[in-house]
């Protein structure tokens, strides 16, 4: 595995683990601020090792399809997750989602977070890595 794939998963890690901290604080909408980054960096961490360099876009499923995940349940649930990378920036953005991101719908984004992590973890070690 290139160092910089390595790179990509341990920060996916860490942003896991940010998500569950903020879940467990009761802070809802950067839960799915921070399960968005984790899915997006882990996601870079396949196309890293396969590609070189990911682009720099944050759209979950743009990125999941050119990592080459094909789960359709799991692309439907990265739609969702997706929009908490810009609507924690934008204040309109920020009250309508932080409205709607209660406990369970953290715990839900968190959960997809964890499935994509896992999955770049299996693709990588598929690899040889």
């Amino acid at each position: 595995m290139k160092p910089t794939t390595r790179e990509w998963l341990e920060i996916a890690a860490e942003d896991l683990d940010t998500a569950q901290a903020m879940l467990d604080g009761g802070r809802y909408l950067y839960a799915g601020f921070e399960a968005q980054q984790s899915a997006e960096k882990a996601l870079k961490a396949v196309i890293q090792e396969a590609v070189r360099v990911p682009p720099k876009i944050h759209n979950l499923v743009t990125l999941a399809g050119r990592a080459g995940l094909a789960d359709k349940a799991l692309l439907g649930r990265l739609a969702t997750l997706s929009p908490y990378y810009v609507a924690t920036r934008y204040p309109e953005d920020r009250k309508t989602l932080g409205q709607r991101t209660t406990a369970d719908v953290a715990k839900s984004l968190i959960e997809t977070a964890r499935e994509v992590l896992a999955w770049a973890r299996q693709q990588l070690t598929w690899q040889g890595s």
